[in-house]
């Protein structure tokens, strides 16, 4: 495996971790709302938060998933899979924001983003580098 290679997954493992903040932010926000109030903390409310973390799982898997599509496996399946899961995790947060369904849709939006990174990572394993002349 060349130093390319390990540099591209670094990236698709940053934009797993991303989308794991993020499901955890979510899950964890409507269990705790409750409690934070009393223990002073306001940070899971904090919209500048949530915007920052779907702003970077969206740049990060941009890069990671281009880089892997054309540079080593040319497969559409993790960029399908990676623009699905982010439609749902927008839509979950501006569409049905403040609804029931709306944990649920962030949940499985980000498991996407999750599955697309974790495709591209095989897809590169598997696939060989093309350089452009």
């Amino acid at each position: 495996m060349d130093d390319n290679t390990l540099k591209r997954m670094n990236l698709d493992t940053l934009g797993i971790g991303a989308s794991l903040i993020c499901a955890v932010h979510c899950a964890l926000f409507p269990l705790l709302v409750t409690l934070l109030p009393l223990l002073g903390a306001d940070f899971m409310e904090n919209e500048t938060l949530e915007y920052g973390l779907m702003s970077f799982s969206f740049l990060v898997g941009c890069i990671s998933l281009g880089r892997g599509y054309f540079r080593y496996h040319h497969r559409l399946t993790p960029l399908l899979v990676f623009i699905t899961g982010f439609l749902l995790l927008l839509a979950g947060h501006f569409y049905f924001s403040g609804t029931y369904t709306a944990f649920a849709i962030i949940l499985v939006g980000a498991t996407g983003i999750m599955a697309a990174h974790l495709l591209n990572i095989r897809g590169c394993k598997q696939g060989t580098i093309h350089k452009h002349h």
